[in-house]
């Protein structure tokens, strides 16, 4: 964990964000109270780019995937 001032952080802000991005965690200060904290991005998984494959392991198949969800008799109803 890193403590830096405001006036330093807007001098080198993409130094600081890189910081972040590799992990690091910092705590932005004004006049020696923390105010802020900067951390890199846990963003989703990034999904994949093929369209067969791309919703894997989004879902769970519960039950008899086979078996109709209502009876014969009342697929055609007049």
């Amino acid at each position: 964990m890193v403590k830096v001032g405001i006036g330093r952080l807007r001098d080198r802000v993409s130094q600081y964000v890189r910081r972040a991005e590799r992990g690091e965690t910092i705590v932005i200060v004004n006049r020696h109270r923390e105010v802020a904290v900067l951390q890199g991005w846990r963003g989703r998984r990034p999904r994949s780019q093929r369209l067969l494959g791309a919703m894997k392991g989004s879902a769970r198949i519960r039950g008899d995937i086979v078996k109709p969800v209502i009876p014969e008799r009342e697929w055609f109803r007049s």
